[in-house]
């Protein structure tokens, strides 16, 4: 058996493990990183994210600010289900006045939210100092056939995060283990002094110090989330390869030392995407355009309803539920000829649409039923009584660009109103016939991107225990806390695992 020491033993190497171990070393204590996968491949989600960041940009924008959506994202979409009143209003007292009760009920707390948006300036200033390169003056949206809110990307990814930290926590005498699982906590007389490990060949290893939990969800367990997920999710993968790692034993070790829930363990962050391909990210979010039908030839959902903030979650939740968890995104040659609205921004896969010359041979192709498609196509243009008013210059990016501000979300400036008629489900917008051959197809899955269930923090990246006690010596940072309740606040992430990945580090090692 193996043993090793070190001021903090961090688990996982992404944006908050990495941030959590060079700040640590910054601050003068020892650091050993402990990673499931080998070297060449390390960082988790971190590694195939783009970083997208919710920031204030443009040409005027100096430094870094938290986008004014944050807010409103947390208090209209993500606080937490019909919570408590009384237990809510404590929160407006100082955190330590807080009860029991209020420490570990399952909402996201100001305590956490007030400390992440503090953090997010210094945090992205000090991660330009190791070299990597963010913008606010240069924005992008998520791929889309519809306008997003503008984001700010780190240059390179998450990708460049670990690229630039890496030989920098090398260089100040930080360790890894690669190729090692951590699974039980040690403790002391209720302190965490440790974590052990399977090495290879299933060596046991110990590691000695205080522990950070930066080890992600459970994305790339099927047992964990069958268990909190239910059946739907057999139909699901990760995103992106790194989430395969992402098994829960963080989160499991956690718990066995009486750590406290927070999140929605039942649900995650989903995106639509390609099965054909083994891409990260290879959304396929064109469907509004078209219809989406599920392997009875059935449509089964509005493909563009007027709350815009139904398209994050709903749409691949939607697809999950159908025979088979995949539905097929139809359009027909009008669209593909369509040039000028941009529509293709929101194709990431790598894999070309199915083309047909008919709706038989496009069926055939997917397996389901003939008759039933054509009925289903059938049904959808007669009630396409508003084509005529179908405007996809409201959603698209005419020659890739977009004023941003002359689009309103919450007034529905994205939307045509050009719905259908005398036809369930209905499509409130962009409802045109398809009837021009040939026909296009995209299959179409939900991918996790990361789960919401994870572990109540203060704002010290400490875990809390099931009384609303701290857990001496053990924090966590990143996707491993739980901080949603509902709808994902799109572009914090990233943010979320650097600013507490380094706070974790700061307090741990003052």
């Amino acid at each position: 058996m193996q043993k090793h020491s070190a001021d903090l033993v961090i688990i996982g190497c992404g944006a908050a493990g990495l941030s959590c171990a060079l700040t640590a070393l910054e601050a003068g204590s020892s650091v050993i990183n402990i990673e499931r996968s080998p070297k060449d491949i390390m960082g988790g989600n971190t590694r195939w994210t783009e970083a997208n960041l919710l920031l204030n940009g443009g040409p005027d924008q100096e430094g870094f600010e938290l986008h004014d959506t944050f807010y409103m994202s947390y208090a209209m979409m993500n606080k937490g289900f019909h919570v408590d009143p009384d237990i809510e209003a404590e929160t407006v007292n100082d955190y330590e006045n807080w009860s029991p009760l209020a420490k570990t009920t399952p909402f996201v707390d100001p305590e956490l939210l007030g400390t992440f948006a503090e953090a997010v300036p210094p945090t992205l200033e000090w991660l330009t100092q190791q070299g990597v390169q963010i913008n606010p003056k240069e924005t992008e949206t998520i791929p889309f056939c519809l306008p997003t809110l503008p984001y700010v990307k780190i240059y390179g990814g998450g990708l460049s995060i670990i690229e630039n930290l890496v030989p920098k926590i090398e260089a100040q005498g930080g360790e890894f283990l690669f190729e090692t699982t951590a699974h039980k906590l040690i403790e002391e007389n209720g302190t965490v002094v440790g974590v052990r490990c399977s090495g290879k060949d299933n060596e046991t290893i110990e590691v000695y110090g205080k522990v950070v939990l930066a080890s992600g969800g459970f994305e790339g367990n099927p047992q964990m989330l069958a268990q909190f997920g239910g059946q739907e999710t057999r139909y699901m993968r990760p995103v992106a390869k790194g989430g395969h790692y992402n098994k829960g034993e963080g989160l499991r070790m956690a718990m066995d030392v009486n750590a406290c829930a927070a999140g929605d363990w039942s649900d995650c962050h989903q995106q639509v995407v390609d099965p054909r391909t083994g891409l990260q990210e290879a959304m396929v979010n064109v469907w509004p355009f078209g219809i989406m039908v599920n392997q009875k030839g059935e449509r089964f959902m509005d493909e563009a309803p007027n709350n815009y903030f139904e398209w994050q979650e709903d749409v691949p939740a939607e697809i999950t539920r159908q025979p088979g968890g995949i539905g097929y995104i139809i359009y027909d040659q009008k669209l593909e000829d369509d040039t000028e609205c941009g529509w293709k921004y929101g194709i990431r896969t790598d894999k070309p649409p199915v083309k047909a010359d008919s709706l038989e041979e496009l069926a055939a192709y997917m397996m389901i039923p003939v008759a039933k498609l054509k009925k289903t196509v059938e049904d959808y243009n007669n009630a396409c009584v508003n084509a005529d008013k179908v405007n996809r210059m409201l959603g698209g990016f005419r020659d890739g660009a977009m004023d941003f501000e002359k689009i309103d979300i919450v007034n529905d400036q994205l939307f045509d109103g050009a719905g259908t008629e005398g036809v369930f489900p209905p499509k409130e917008n962009y409802a045109a016939p398809i009837d021009t051959p040939p026909y296009y197809c995209y299959p179409a899955i939900s991918s996790i991107c990361f789960t919401h269930g994870g572990l109540r923090t203060n704002g010290k990246a400490q875990v809390i225990n099931s009384s609303g006690e701290v857990i001496p010596g053990l924090y966590a940072a990143g996707e491993t806390v739980g901080m949603h309740y509902g709808v994902y606040t799109v572009g914090t992430s990233v943010l979320r695992g650097l600013c507490f990945g380094r706070i974790a580090a700061q307090h741990a090692s003052a």
